[in-house]
């Protein structure tokens, strides 16, 4: 390189702290390139090989590796492949004497951030750093913006401006930086998955898989299949070998969905896998290694349940190492307006309109609402109400009559008793909770475990009912 030392005065100063290292067997040439990137204000150093410049690259901070392409030992070429192999943060100038379009295009397919044919001046030198510093900063700008999508995308749709909601947030915040298991509790249609997959989404683990698995859904026989897998014959039906669900979401996260529906024998073997990380298939013998960080979600008192019996203690207290309650919709109505506003723009985003406005008296009869189905009941009264409304404003006419008239109107039964002096009150009552089953299992297609959501209840506390009448 040329030592135009004319260049280096009445330019504008070297982009702040840029750190180049020089990578040169010619030892003329890397002083005198450090030299004159001292004395524009780069805090620069050299090194006399490619081995030499590796060592310095894993103990010291560098940003740029401006290096010769042709040198005893590892030449320049290498040097980059192995630089963006353990390093991809820093850019490579490849400079050379034997220039020629196919080295040109060769360094950079492996890529080279410029290449340089030699002789060059300092000058050009200089420029080229000035445009990598440019790239450089630009390249930040994004990972900062890619960051916060990204935790917008994970924490947005936890809508609330109300104190829980605030301290909800800052809960998946905290909890998202670390590995341990959570425990997400609250009433069926608070948002448990939503805040496991916000979890997810804002942890270094958002780049990996989320793997959802609802508890109460999966047959007591192919419980321990669906969490671990199973090998080929490993029970009638078992024709080949299947992945569990702790196979799926390595190096991601697990949701388990009201996981006080889980048989107590697979309670005991979720416990081995939270403490050790290993594992093994149905049928199998070779233990398996696993790398998931596990979300817990239940609906019921889970430390009742531990107390009682009904759920092993020890899985109770491993899991709620960080335990994050949701609110009940009632207990924070001056969210309500806000999360009726955010339902109405994505419907119609859906659909490719401007969100309609919400009517005051629709408001007010939003935020007196009992919502026993929470947030989910919330967004099915508003995606009703957004057709009945054909694109004008969402009035209370719109709403679901349970929600119109407030709690009265939304109780869930009345009781006729003009003319009646006595009953058989146990004989009412059972006949109240069979006519409430029929109800459920009705609305939910027969399914058992969509009737227990619906009623607030235990999967195995309504098949006791069940077998009971």
């Amino acid at each position: 390189m040329s030592d135009d030392r004319a260049s280096t005065g009445g330019v504008a100063a070297a982009p702040r702290g840029l750190r180049v290292l020089v990578v040169d067997d010619e030892r003329v040439s890397r002083a005198t390139t450090v030299q004159q990137l001292e004395r524009a204000g780069y805090c620069a150093a050299a090194a006399a090989s490619a081995q030499d410049a590796l060592e310095r690259i894993a103990r010291e901070p560098w940003d740029v590796v401006v290096t010769d392409l042709r040198m005893p030992g590892m030449d320049g070429l290498e040097l980059l492949r192995r630089v963006r192999d353990d390093r991809p943060d820093i850019d490579v100038v490849l400079m050379t004497a034997y220039g020629t379009v196919e080295a040109a295009v060769d360094a950079l397919q492996h890529g080279a951030a410029d290449f340089l044919t030699k002789p060059f001046s300092f000058r050009v030198l200089e420029a080229r750093l000035r445009k990598l510093a440019e790239l450089r900063g630009t390249r930040r700008e994004l990972h900062r913006v890619r960051d916060e999508l990204r935790a917008a995308r994970g924490l947005g749709p936890l809508i609330g401006r109300s104190a829980a909601m605030v301290e909800v947030r800052e809960r998946v915040g905290l909890f998202a930086r670390h590995d341990l298991p959570v425990l997400v509790t609250g009433e069926t249609g608070t948002g448990k998955e939503l805040v496991a997959r916000a979890i997810h989404e804002a942890s270094p683990r958002a780049a990996g898989p989320f793997v959802a698995v609802g508890c109460g859904t999966i047959p007591r026989e192919l419980a321990e299949s669906e969490l671990f897998g199973h090998e080929r014959g490993a029970f009638t039906g078992a024709t080949g070998r299947r992945a569990g669900a702790f196979e799926r979401a390595d190096g991601g996260t697990l949701l388990l969905d009201d996981i006080d529906d889980l048989p107590a024998d697979i309670q005991v073997k979720l416990l081995r896998v939270l403490q050790d990380g290993r594992f093994s298939r149905v049928g199998g013998e070779r233990e398996m290694a696993c790398d998931v960080r596990v979300v817990a979600t239940t609906k019921i008192d889970l430390e009742r349940a531990a107390a009682e019996g009904r759920f092993r203690p020890d899985l109770y207290y491993r899991l709620r190492t960080l335990e994050l309650r949701l609110p009940a919709l009632r207990e924070r109505r001056d969210d309500i307006p806000l999360l009726a506003a955010h339902f109405l723009a994505q419907i119609a985003a859906r659909d490719g309109r401007d969100p309609p406005p919400l009517a005051d008296d629709a408001a007010a009869a939003l935020i007196a609402a009992p919502w026993p189905g929470n947030v989910r009941e919330l967004r099915g009264a508003i995606e009703g109400a957004y057709v009945l409304a054909r694109g004008g404003p969402v009035e209370a006419a719109h709403l679901p009559a349970s929600v119109r008239g407030g709690a009265a109107v939304g109780a869930p039964f009345a009781l006729h008793l003009d003319g009646v002096d006595r009953l058989d009150m146990p004989a009412v009552v059972r006949a109240f909770e069979h006519a409430l089953i029929d109800w459920a299992l009705d609305r939910a297609g027969g399914s058992q475990a969509r009737a227990a959501e619906l009623l607030g209840l235990p999967r195995t506390t309504l098949q006791s009912k069940l077998s009971s009448r």
